[in-house]
């Protein structure tokens, strides 16, 4: 297929972190692979090269290329690869997304999120550690800052904990806010991050993603995907990403995240972070899962899906204050003073 993927573990790359690598012309190039780890469907994990990355894919390499290099990959004890596919998968609403905006609960959500957090931590070591090593960090990083009224620190430090690609807490919460949606239920029982979802959709509507285009026409950002070919079924569609997308104004740094699909998107709910972003140089800008984008332009270069959304200025959430009663609608709840649509 033109690339083999590795195993984070046995390469020393990441703890169940997985990559493909390429022989590019500037010698070998890496790339986190979403369909084998904890990178999939979301952009949040740099890509690592020994040469040059761009958002087209790499040359593919010869018989006698790739037998060369399964022989030195064989010297450095890299032993278990394998040939991959790049799947193909439709956009579409996400039904089975988590996707609580909080409408007319936030305050008392604000009451018992810090026991809930205290608790989710007892029992998830991994969000334990990221969010003690990001309060740590949020004690340097939040001075100087102008924070809007009503942003607290856990928001801060809930950014810090999902911009940390250092470990894969990010892909463990964007795992289950796509999954955890199902029912209220579901999410009572199964979903690990109840506080940190809120925390950090609390966020994202403080630093002005929570007012859609009112003021201004939006925000054109750039989300590279890498190994995972996204598709609309038709022009015109309407779609949700379904989970917190990162993206950034670079279209150069969105390039370096992945090259099987390159989102152009106009986002109206999406907040900029770069402030608060453990990665700052990255101008993130992070989109929640329930904003409605239009389909307005889809192509293919070789084998790479180009696709372009715009955002309706709305949001659909099926779920709104599931954690204190609210069950899961058939309709949607748009955030305040947005026209409400109909998916």
């Amino acid at each position: 297929m033109g690339h083999l993927s590795l195993s984070g573990t046995e390469s020393g790359l990441g703890e169940g972190r997985a990559w493909i690598l390429w022989i590019c012309d500037q010698g070998l190039c890496l790339w986190p692979n979403p369909t084998e780890g904890p990178d999939s469907g979301d952009s949040a994990a740099p890509a690592r090269a020994l040469g040059a990355t761009s958002c087209s894919r790499p040359p593919q390499p010869s018989g006698m290329a790739l037998a060369s290099l399964m022989m030195a990959l064989g010297c450095l004890g890299l032993h278990t690869w394998q040939a991959q596919a790049v799947p193909i998968l439709p956009l579409g609403l996400a039904p089975d997304t988590f996707d609580d905006a909080y409408v007319g609960c936030a305050e008392e959500m604000e009451e018992k999120a810090a026991p809930l957090l205290k608790a989710e931590m007892a029992h998830h070591a991994l969000l334990r550690e990221s969010w003690e090593a990001a309060q740590e960090a949020w004690e340097d990083r939040h001075r100087g800052l102008t924070l809007p009224p009503g942003f607290k620190a856990q928001n801060g430090i809930a950014i810090m904990v999902y911009t940390n690609s250092s470990n894969t807490l990010y892909w463990k919460l964007n795992q289950a806010v796509r999954t955890g949606g199902g029912s209220r239920e579901l999410y009572m029982r199964h979903f690990p991050f109840k506080a940190l979802h809120f925390y950090l959709i609390r966020a994202l509507q403080l630093l002005g993603g929570g007012g859609g285009c009112s003021t201004g026409p939006g925000e054109v950002v750039f989300r590279g995907v890498g190994s995972l070919r996204f598709e609309p079924k038709r022009l015109g569609d309407s779609v949700r990403l379904g989970q917190f997308a990162s993206s950034s104004l670079d279209k150069a740094v969105a390039c370096r995240f992945g090259n099987a699909t390159l989102f152009s998107l106009t986002t109206c709910f999406g907040a900029p972070i770069q402030a608060f972003s453990v990665f700052p140089k990255e101008r993130e800008v992070l989109i929640p899962p329930h904003e409605v984008f239009l389909v307005t332009r889809f192509s293919q270069d070789g084998a790479q899906s180009l696709v372009t959304l715009w955002s309706y200025n709305q949001t659909c959430s099926h779920f709104n204050c599931a954690y204190l009663g609210g069950e899961k609608r058939r309709g949607c709840v748009s955030a305040p003073g947005v026209q409400p649509v109909t998916i």
